[in-house]
């Protein structure tokens, strides 16, 4: 989804839309994850029969094709990295809707308001982290949003803790995968109480 030419074909953009337009990127993403996981699988499979033959040609033939698939890894990645920011710039928007709800302001007016190059730019760019992206996001959205509070700081931050268990996994810091995931059930339930408060 080219996220900012589906928002400026919208004239009137309603908040329906919006949802539909997250649920919608949210199945490419769950596909798109589905794909690489596929992808890694055939690619560690090609490494492992690799290591086990002899024969140069062969070899070189299985690097060729491990190569193959690595690229395939890569722009999968990249893909996910795309939609995860698409998928945090509908959040925003969705948040600045329900912001502007009540407002005589339209989202379209606002949305021109928006420097869409440089967030296109932030958007493509594999340099530019969901950190970044997020951070120049709320700022953006937070001028234009005028006198209404700024966006929540974790705006785009989802998993965060989740990535931070598995990392503790991968020092061996959690040994267990049980006790890892009674940790994450555990962050996801706090992070949700505190968001009803």
């Amino acid at each position: 989804m080219a996220i900012f030419d589906w928002l400026k074909t919208r004239k009137a953009l309603t908040l329906d839309e919006v949802r539909r337009a997250e649920i919608k990127l949210g199945i490419k993403e769950n596909q798109t994850l589905g794909k690489l996981e596929k992808l890694e699988k055939e690619r560690e499979e090609i490494f492992a029969r690799g290591a086990k033959i002899k024969s140069p040609a062969h070899r070189r033939q299985m690097a060729r094709i491990y190569d193959t698939k690595s690229q395939g890894v890569r722009i999968l990645e990249r893909d996910l990295a795309m939609t995860s920011k698409e998928l945090t710039t509908l959040s925003a928007v969705k948040l600045a809707l329900e912001r502007q709800k009540n407002a005589k302001e339209g989202i379209s007016k606002l949305l021109h308001r928006v420097d869409e190059a440089e967030l296109m730019t932030l958007l493509e760019d594999d340099k530019v982290t969901q950190e970044m992206y997020v951070e120049k996001l709320n700022s953006v959205l937070s001028s234009v949003t005028e006198g209404a509070s700024p966006l929540p700081e974790n705006l785009g931050r989802e998993g965060n803790e989740v990535m931070d268990i598995w990392q503790k996994m991968d020092e061996g810091e959690i040994e267990s995968f049980d006790d890892a995931l009674k940790l994450a059930d555990k962050k996801v339930r706090e992070k949700t109480r505190e968001a009803e408060i």
